[in-house]
């Protein structure tokens, strides 16, 4: 459900705002602390005329909790001013009337009583807003056990993002409250907050609040009501694949990706694609993260099944988790948690990804592989061909990394500088040179690749990176990552679901968008 919130200056304008917003949203909220001379009656009976369906909440901001937006300003008013206007909401039949927490327990049940005596018809919203911050995940819970507890009909908790995993610690109340038997609205303002705004609705968000135009927001960071109503027919799934076909039994499974950067992946558009065709309930989203603990933490909050980690994290991530599985230590990186009732484990597949990839063109036993790295991916590529045979030949930018890892699995190390005296049957590229956008980069001059049979490039976006595109003039079998990226992520997918994931359709759908980028 949509709310439109009414932030125009003059009454006379608010009623010609009224008049647009109720063709096209299921609430509106009526700021009165931002209508300058606002008729409460005049504004409602406008609602009332224009939609018999649409809600009505009636709001007077404190100053202190109204986040600045717009050319907005606030109107100064006093405490006994404003019970005095939510009272009047009432007596009008608004549907809802919104306090904050902050006036104390002594207005809200004050409030209460006053809607009781005047039939219950309207309900109470207890709202509570930082604009400055995004305070800790104890605190968070805190403020919702302290509105909870006035049994209001909803809860409403919005904060400021100044990080994308601000959104994290808010949208986990979501399910918080859910436990609780609760109706919450939880989100985050501010640009980082944005997406807390489009995945709140998939997770039970009782409302999305949208401005009219961009000129009417009521918070920074508020999508308009067009971008916000194109979010839900793409969460729905409309004019895309058929809706899901959802038992009694199924309970919603959501997924993320964390990484920096993050906006160049495809994996969302791969694994949302893939759990509807296999009808699993339940949704994908990227995260782009500066504090990966505080989003890990944030996952076993929200209770998400499962995650993908990618550049840089894959090495870090292991010192959040309860447990790892045998291939993670040994390789010393995770792509894959997998949340088991606040228990989360690391599992890798990208090894597994780049063997299967690997096989399909060539055999690995006892040939000599090049691997351009020393992350996490470096790592899994090393231990993958050491599994099957192979002998791989560390070279990395910085050789204080390249001797580690070269360490860890006990094969030679050279400098990059160095790499055009290495005999090998293959090259791999671990290293995000060369990926959209900077794609007239390579890590090799071109002529370092005569020596090789192979090349493959781990970054799948563009299909052929420029080291591809040296290497097949060189005359080299070249394999671009997108195997590798499709095989890891189904084999993610049957960890997460323990179902048999579309593989097919997976590679279609990232080559698609692949071949409509290029």
């Amino acid at each position: 459900m949509i709310c439109i919130t009414i932030t125009a200056r003059t009454n006379k304008e608010a009623l010609k705002d009224i008049e647009r917003s109720c063709l096209i949203a299921d609430f509106i909220e009526l700021r009165m602390d931002l209508i300058k001379g606002g008729v409460l009656p005049e504004l409602i009976s406008a609602a009332r005329s224009g939609s018999a369906s649409v809600k009505i909440i009636v709001t007077c901001r404190k100053r202190e909790e109204a986040a600045p937006a717009g050319k907005a300003v606030v109107i100064k008013n006093t405490k006994n001013q404003k019970i005095a206007l939510l009272k009047e909401a009432i007596k009008l039949g608004a549907d809802f009337i919104d306090i904050e927490l902050a006036e104390g327990n002594v207005a809200i049940r004050e409030l209460k009583t006053f809607c009781t005596k005047q039939g219950g018809f309207t309900k109470i919203i207890i709202s509570y807003h930082d604009v400055k911050k995004t305070p800790s995940l104890t605190k968070l819970k805190e403020v919702f056990n302290k509105c909870a507890k006035a049994k209001p009909a909803i809860v409403k908790i919005v904060t400021l993002a100044k990080a994308p995993e601000d959104n994290l610690r808010v949208l986990s109340l979501i399910p918080y409250a859910r436990k609780h038997s609760q109706e919450i609205i939880a989100l985050c303002m501010g640009a980082p907050g944005r997406l807390s705004r489009a995945v709140a609705p998939i997770m039970g968000n009782y409302l999305s609040f949208a401005a009219l135009d961009k000129k009417s927001q009521s918070a920074p960071g508020q999508f308009t009501v067009g971008d916000m109503k194109q979010i839900l027919k793409l969460l729905k799934g409309e004019n895309a694949a058929p809706p899901l076909t959802i038992s009694p039994t199924d309970t919603l499974q959501n997924y993320i990706l964390l990484g920096n950067p993050v906006q160049q992946s495809l994996s969302p558009l791969m694994h949302n694609a893939a759990l509807k065709e296999m009808k699993m309930a339940g949704n994908y989203t990227a995260f782009c993260v500066r504090n990966l603990g505080g989003a890990l933490r944030g996952m076993r909050d929200m209770n998400i099944r499962g995650a993908s980690i990618t550049i840089p994290y894959k090495t870090e991530a292991m010192e959040y988790l309860d447990d790892v599985d045998e291939h993670s230590l040994k390789i010393g990186a995770v792509n894959t948690i997998i949340n088991e009732n606040g228990r989360l484990k690391g599992c890798n597949t990208d090894w597994l990804g780049l063997i299967l990839t690997l096989k399909e063109a060539m055999t690995i036993k006892d040939k000599t592989f090049v691997i351009i790295g020393a992350g996490g991916t470096a790592r899994a590529v090393a231990y993958g061909i050491l599994k099957e045979g192979g002998f791989p030949i560390i070279t990395n930018r910085t050789p204080e990394k390249g001797k580690i890892l070269s360490g860890k699995f006990d094969c030679p190390f050279y400098p990059l500088s160095e790499i055009g005296k290495i005999n090998a049957d293959c090259l791999i590229n671990t290293t995000p040179v060369g990926m959209y956008p900077h794609k007239n980069k390579s890590p090799v001059e071109s002529s370092v690749l005569t020596g090789y049979k192979y090349v493959m490039d781990v970054i799948y976006n563009p299909l052929k990176t420029k080291l591809l595109t040296d290497a097949e003039k060189q005359g080299c079998h070249i394999f671009s990552g997108l195997d590798m990226f499709v095989h890891q992520g189904a084999e993610q997918l049957q960890l997460w679901t323990g179902k048999e994931p579309p593989l097919m359709l997976m590679k279609k759908v990232v080559w698609e968008r692949l071949t409509k980028i290029e």
